[in-house]
């Protein structure tokens, strides 16, 4: 539950103002722009009128979900959020990208040339559709498949660390797009972590968290089905579930570059472009 007060006083939160306010930030989405933060009379004032704008605007994207995504869920990002649970996003299936070194490195598009965040994350597979409040007591238990990935973040907003936790949720935690890497053994989700170098350019760029700075996925995946519960939403086998920065998260300015993943002697790779 979120701790975080309004930022809009106690005026009135239209009926219409989810379909409004996402319809706003859908123009955004497709022509690379960037708001500096909703008008007040379109501001959701909680996560969970935030959380009505982003289904408003998944629906409004007439694109399919591939699963969820959650951001801000280390222990040291939600004290500093004033949160006690991860932001929940989708991942939309015209923004998600099967990457493997195996095969060509794949170009990905992103909106527009402004800073974009690279995060390498741990990811779920779910085996079973999960109802409202039907999470098992082990969550592996719910779990086909893990995987490693990059989510690439870019918020409509020019800075979405100022706009308030409710209107991140909003704008669905910043989603652009997701590289969903190879499957890897669940039990060796720590040795990844510890091994993992995230290259921009063929240059080290970021490498494994710990401590209060770490997302522990399984905590993660429990935030999200907390949230289904609360929003009565059944989750489905084959969502992906990506639980947010595995490692140091970094910005990105320029027109084109490459992302690689590397640990455990094996990794992945793609080229981002800018539309």
């Amino acid at each position: 539950m979120s701790n975080l007060r309004s930022d809009s006083g106690d005026r009135a939160y239209a009926p219409a103002a989810p379909a409004s306010a996402a319809s706003t930030l859908l123009q955004r989405w497709q022509d690379g722009g960037r708001l500096d933060a909703l008008s007040a009379d379109l501001r959701p004032r909680s996560l969970s009128e935030g959380y009505d704008v982003q289904d408003a605007f998944v629906a409004m994207t007439g694109d399919a979900v591939a699963g969820w995504k959650l951001g801000v869920g280390s222990p040291a990002a939600m004290r500093k959020a004033g949160t006690e649970r991860a932001l929940i996003g989708r991942l939309l299936c015209s923004r998600c990208t099967m990457v493997d070194f195996s095969v060509p490195a794949p170009i990905v598009t992103i909106a527009a040339a402004r800073p974009v965040t690279v995060e390498f994350e741990i990811a779920f597979v779910l085996g079973r559709d999960v109802s409202p409040g039907d999470a098992p007591r082990d969550l592996m238990d719910a779990v086909a498949a893990v995987h490693v990935g990059i989510e690439l973040v870019l918020s409509r907003f020019v800075d979405r660390r100022i706009v308030g936790q409710p209107s991140f949720a909003a704008d669905n935690v910043g989603f652009e797009a997701y590289l969903c890497g190879g499957q890897i053994d669940p039990h060796r989700i720590a040795e990844v972590v510890a091994s993992v170098e995230v290259q921009l350019d063929g240059v080290c760029a970021a490498r494994g968290l710990y401590g209060d700075d770490a997302v522990d996925p399984l905590t993660a995946l429990g935030h999200l089905f907390d949230h289904a519960r609360e929003r009565g939403i059944t989750l489905h086998r084959g969502d992906i579930v990506t639980t947010g920065a595995a490692a140091s998260p970094f910005d990105v300015l320029a027109n084109e570059f490459e992302i690689s993943a590397h640990y455990l002697d094996t990794g992945f790779s793609s080229r981002v472009k800018s539309i």
